[in-house]
């Protein structure tokens, strides 16, 4: 009798939870946190630059990796839209902690693309 033959899937009870990350660009290094929610949702709580939030979506690829993109809202003090940053990354999960890279695609308030970086992440769970 021959043995049933098993799937390899991504749990994603691994991705979900809160995240404190430092992000590599060509620019510098910057520090944020970003919370994985169960139903797929991902959320800039606490961005690079002060007053910076957003969301996206992320989904398993397999595995430990998941694929993740998220919009990046940048204000000004006083609330006002002065550009935004498309975000996406392809991350993979060893115990606590989240390695991955991805690309920035920086826009300012007319949505004009104005730079483009790669990025590295490593983050750890909070």
């Amino acid at each position: 009798m021959s043995q049933p033959t098993q799937v390899s899937t991504t749990s994603t009870e691994i991705l979900v939870g809160t995240w404190v990350e430092e992000l590599f660009l060509t620019d510098g290094t910057y520090t944020s946190t970003i919370r994985f929610v169960e139903n797929g949702r991902v959320l800039l709580l606490r961005g690079p630059r002060p007053g910076c939030v957003g969301a996206g979506n992320w989904r398993a690829s397999g595995g430990d990796g998941f694929w993740c993109q998220m919009a990046e809202l940048v204000l000004d003090e006083d609330g006002v839209l002065t550009g935004w940053v498309d975000i996406e990354q392809n991350l993979v999960v060893s115990g606590d902690t989240l390695t991955g890279t991805g690309v920035a695609r920086v826009y300012d308030a007319d949505d004009t693309l104005v730079a483009r970086s790669g990025i590295e992440v490593r983050a750890v769970r909070q």
